[in-house]
Parts: C-alpha cells; structure tokens; sequence
C-alpha cells in the first residue's frame, strides 16, 4: 500500500512537469514605439484655396500580440499615431498649423505562404481626432477634424539573415471604407455652431466622399540587447463633403525600438517556450 501511495505521489508531482513541456508556447508581445519627421503639404477650402506646404513631426506607437482566436492565428494591433505640422503658403505670406491624433484596434488573421512570409488581414476600428489652423484668417482661423471608420487592413511580413543577423521587413496598408464624420457647410463658423445651428453636421463617409490611405513599411535590425527600427510612412488623407474639400499628403522616416515582452502578474516567474508575433 506504501508502494502505491508513492506511486501515484509521484505520478502527481511529474503530470504538472509533463504539462509545462507540452503546453503551447508563451505568446509574446510586441511593442514598438518611434519618433519621426517629414514633409507634408495641406489644401483645406474652408480655411483657404490655397495649399500649404511644410514639416511634419509624429510619435508612432505600435503594440501587436497573437490571440487564441482560430487556433492562435488571429493577431489583436494596437496602433496610435500623434502628429504636429506647420506649413507656409508659396509666398509665405500665412501659415497653417495642424495636429492631429490617431488611434486605430485592428484584427487580423495570419496566413503563411512560404517560409518565412507571413500576410495578415483583417479590419480596424478606427478615429481621428485633429484640427487645421490659418494664422492669416479672422472670422474663421480653425477647422476640426473628426471621423469614426472602419478600416481595411492587411500586413506583409518577410525575415531574411544578413551575415547571420535576422533582419526583419514589414508593410502594412489601413484605408477607411465605412465611417462617420464631422464637416460644417461652406462659410458656416464655428460661432454659429455654437449658437445652435449645429444640423447635418455629421455625414455618413465612405469612398465616395473620403479617400485616406496609409502605408508604413518598416525593416527591424536586431543589436546585442534591443532591436533597432526603422520606418517610412505615406498618409493620403482627402475628404469632400459639404462643398468642402481636404487634402493632406504627407512622407516621413520614423526611427526607435522595438521589443517583445509577457506580462506576469506579481512576481510569479513563468519558464517555458517563448514565441514571438513575426515567426
């Protein structure tokens, strides 16, 4: 009876030990997070007909992380973007200022094609938060900017050595294709807004009258102890509604760090089998 009980004692301490080595891998997340600047030129008709060129600067932050959705093939994207311009018109008789801010959660499924190619689509809930300033106009110096879409996004993965060196190369394009949006009439101020004439102010958006696109393409070189990143991003940002017309092109290089990380509660320590979102 002794042999017995030790047994199945034994049989308990070793089945955790047994788990641990077959459970599925720890799923790491990651995270990057960068600085950028660049050009970009700005058309805004109710604020001027005339465009605007000029520097852009941004903070992109980037969070990514495989989810047990579909088998663990479904990946949950984190993605905001702040940005701040200043632009002079071709005499450089007035400046625009404008700033916005961005915040995309998107869904993607993962597909792998070939070794070492990894593609992802899927959708983003999405808003923009911004606002353009004339320093040359009176009665209406400012105009806002806010949209609620629905993205369509897909991302393209690729990791090749360099020298033995794993580099990592990355593309993702996000366009709107169902939405809602804020626009005033043409001459409407603000101050009549906020006097009450506040109808139709919200417009369903959609490609017939919102066009944005944005393409980030980004390579990823790995160092001792942190990974290097480096990006460029193109934004097409158009509307027109309202017998108003937006415009907004702008192309910048972002640069800063990436890494991958789980969290743990306390100070439990975990081991077991780490596996990252590009692999």
């Amino acid at each position: 009876m002794n042999k017995i009980i030790l047994h199945f004692l034994c049989m308990f301490c070793f089945l955790p030990c047994l788990a641990q080595e077959n459970e599925d891998p720890i799923r790491l997340t990651y995270q990057s997070t960068l600085l950028g600047i660049g050009k970009t030129s700005i058309y805004d008709t109710y604020l001027s007909n005339l465009e605007y060129k000029g520097t852009t600067v941004g903070l992109l932050h980037e969070q990514i992380r495989m989810t047990g959705i579909l088998k663990g093939n479904v990946s949950a994207q984190h993605l905001f973007n702040l940005n701040f311009s200043w632009t002079d018109n071709e005499a450089e008789t007035a400046s625009d200022y404008s700033g916005f801010i961005d915040y995309a959660y998107g869904l993607h499924y993962r597909f792998r094609p070939a070794k070492n190619l990894q593609l992802f689509a899927g959708a983003q809930a999405n808003g923009i938060l911004g606002f353009i300033y004339n320093s040359r106009n009176g009665n209406n110096p400012a105009t806002a900017k806010a949209h609620l879409n629905l993205n369509l996004s897909g991302i393209a993965t690729y990791r090749f050595q360099v020298y033995s060196q794993p580099i990592n190369l990355r593309y993702q394009v996000n366009a709107p294709f169902l939405g809602i949006m804020f626009s005033p009439h043409y001459g409407q101020s603000y101050y009549e807004i906020g006097l009450g004439d506040d109808d139709n102010l919200v417009h369903f958006a959609s490609f017939h009258n919102q066009l944005s696109l944005r393409n980030i393409l980004s390579v990823e070189l790995p160092f001792n102890s942190t990974t290097l990143r480096l990006t460029y991003m193109n934004t097409i940002y158009e509307t027109n509604i309202n017998e108003l017309e937006t415009r907004i092109h702008s192309n910048s290089f972002y640069i800063g760090f990436s890494k991958n990380f789980f969290s743990v509660p306390g100070k439990k320590k975990i081991k077991g089998n780490y596996k990252s979102v590009f692999e």
